[in-house]
């Protein structure tokens, strides 16, 4: 237990997890590895709402069954609870300030606890009903979201890409990506829209839907839309955009698209 006082210095501590947090925001599997690597060294705080029965300012306090603890919950505008934890006391102040948190009835108290039993804790927390995700480090640069397969993966040492982090990172040149013809027809749903949209733009000469891998960013294989540009000058970022509205509800699971260029205009013919 620690009252709330800060922790620092460039020395290099095993127990502070911020820059691997933070490496993980990429989203990007070999990241993730790196956080999962750190877990048994690093520590995690936790802000107390209540003091926890028995425990005094300072104390280690051996964990067990019997151990409660009631966190401080982010709370959306919609109503929805965020588990939060962090992994410096001097990244958590500032927020505890800011939304004047305190325990009981008295200044914020914080608990530490061993990285991976605080992941353990808030997979048992958030259940993607009433509380949503886990935030480490709220606020700050370094905030991470987890959701509880994420968590609950993590937790157990199993590294897997973060993919609502990976999707804004650009590929690599030296990524390796399976791309293929998908095993099954894609639905025609989307294959309706995705021609009506292309149809009415008029820039595109031919498409191909295909299925795409990336270990270090995929969980599962997704679609990919090759389209061939009637020319090199068309607006890439306008057409990405329009095709992205147009089949954003009948994209099939896992729920995400790629959309690639083949530079090469089809020549014309006379």
């Amino acid at each position: 237990m620690s009252d709330e006082t800060g922790r620092g210095g460039d020395v290099f501590d095993p127990t502070d997890l911020t820059h691997w947090v933070e490496s993980a925001r990429r989203g990007l599997r070999r990241d993730v590895v790196e956080l999962c690597s750190r877990l048994d060294a690093g520590e995690l705080f936790v802000p107390l709402a209540k003091q926890v029965e028995g425990a005094q300012v300072g104390e280690r306090v051996e964990i067990d069954d019997d151990l409660t603890i009631t966190p401080h919950m982010l709370v959306d505008e919609d109503g929805n609870l965020f588990c939060a934890m962090f992994t410096r006391p001097d990244i958590l102040e500032p927020l505890a300030e800011e939304l004047g948190w305190g325990t009981d009835e008295g200044a914020l108290e914080y608990c530490s606890l061993p990285a991976r039993v605080g992941l353990d804790i808030a997979h048992q927390v958030v259940d993607d009903e009433r509380v949503l995700a886990l935030v480490i480090n709220a606020g700050h640069e370094t905030e991470l979201l987890l959701h509880r397969h994420e968590i609950g993966s993590i937790a157990q040492g199993r590294a897997l890409p973060l993919v609502g982090y990976v999707r804004d990172i650009p590929l690599q040149d030296f990524e390796k990506t399976l791309i293929a013809e998908t095993d099954e027809p894609p639905p025609a749903d989307f294959v309706q829209k995705v021609e009506a949209c292309l149809d009415e733009l008029g820039t595109v000469a031919s498409y191909e839907v295909l299925s795409t891998f990336n270990a270090d960013r995929d969980l599962e294989p997704h679609l990919t839309l090759s389209l061939k540009p009637k020319s090199r000058d068309i607006d890439f970022e306008g057409l990405t955009r329009r095709l992205m509205d147009a089949v954003a509800d009948v994209v099939p699971p896992p729920g995400y698209l790629d959309i690639v260029f083949d530079h090469t205009p089809e020549p014309t013919r006379s």
